[in-house]
């Protein structure tokens, strides 16, 4: 179950560092784009693909999450 926590961790690292990356090439906190996006905003053609890659990234980031949460939750549970 370690193992899996692991690769959770790691994998969540990972997109962090894609969404700070977008974060600095926009100038734009992740929180916000996904709020005007919410909103109906429409990027920049020229960046469609920056934020499509913006939008994948955060819905990972929060499944993956998710499932850290869960395995989190296991491995406390095992250890009692």
């Amino acid at each position: 179950m370690s193992r899996e926590l692991a690769v959770c961790r790691n994998t969540i690292q990972r997109i962090r560092k894609t969404l700070e990356l977008l974060e600095q090439k926009h100038k734009k906190k992740t929180k916000t784009v996904m709020e005007e996006l919410q909103k109906g905003f429409s990027p920049d053609p020229a960046f469609k693909e920056d934020y499509e890659a913006w939008t994948s990234s955060y819905a990972s980031l929060k499944k993956w999450e998710d499932l850290e949460k869960q395995y989190t939750e296991v491995c406390r549970a095992m250890k009692i």
